[in-house]
């Protein structure tokens, strides 16, 4: 086994028995679906910021930003980061308030319509659906180019380990598994702007080769 071979392994295990002692501690549906209503805020950071760089920042938008369309992307991205900070300030206080443990129960009790429940759950899975096509898909891709199984077996594997994952610890393992993930994707990226940066011939240098790009 080589090197990526090694880590994709470690990182696997280590995952695994994040979700393993999670899941032990999951004995309600709030502990499933909201965590039991008291992860730090720490945590919180922490999977928004894993949700938000996962592998559509990491190579679908990069490989944009490659083809040109750098502009596209940030535009986007600060629409993104607005949406995160408007829904926490103008909605996410009224859907604590409610004690609802989904959305689409928020809706429901909001408005006594299981229409508008429906729709709101159809909303979340048709958006949800969209998003993990996306991780798989990227994740599979990463698997098969480091490992050379083919890419049906790695998609089929990844969708399986996140399915039988989320299922058994809930929100308190993807919580803290993406919370490690903030953790190592921000050290990596300190690093390897670290390395960039002295092959560019220090920090002058590349801000000058920025601006006449």
């Amino acid at each position: 086994m080589n090197s990526f071979q090694i880590a994709i392994v470690v990182s696997l295990a280590g995952y695994l028995a994040i979700g393993w002692y999670a899941g032990r501690r999951v004995k309600d549906l709030e502990d499933f679906f909201v965590a039991g209503r008291n992860a730090p805020t720490l945590l919180i950071l922490g999977t928004l910021v894993a949700s938000f760089m996962s592998t559509n920042a990491f190579m679908g938008e990069a490989g944009m930003s490659y083809q040109g369309h750098a502009p596209l992307i940030i535009m986007m991205t600060c629409f993104n980061c607005l949406g995160y900070v408007i829904g926490a300030i103008f909605f996410g206080r009224y859907l604590r308030r409610s004690r609802a443990l989904t959305v689409p129960d928020f809706f429901r009790a909001r408005f006594n319509s299981r229409r508008i429940q429906r729709f709101a759950g159809v909303s979340i899975v048709v958006g949800l659906s969209a998003y993990l096509l996306a991780v798989t898909w990227g994740m599979a891709l990463v698997m098969s180019e480091v490992t050379g199984i083919d890419e049906s077996v790695a998609i089929v594997a990844v969708w399986l380990s996140y399915t039988l994952f989320t299922l058994y610890s809930g929100s308190r393992g993807v919580i803290l598994t993406d919370t490690v993930m903030f953790v190592l994707f921000s050290g990596m990226i300190v690093l390897a702007a670290f390395f960039i940066i002295q092959s560019a011939g220090g920090w002058f240098a590349a801000i000058e080769s920025i601006g006449n790009v």
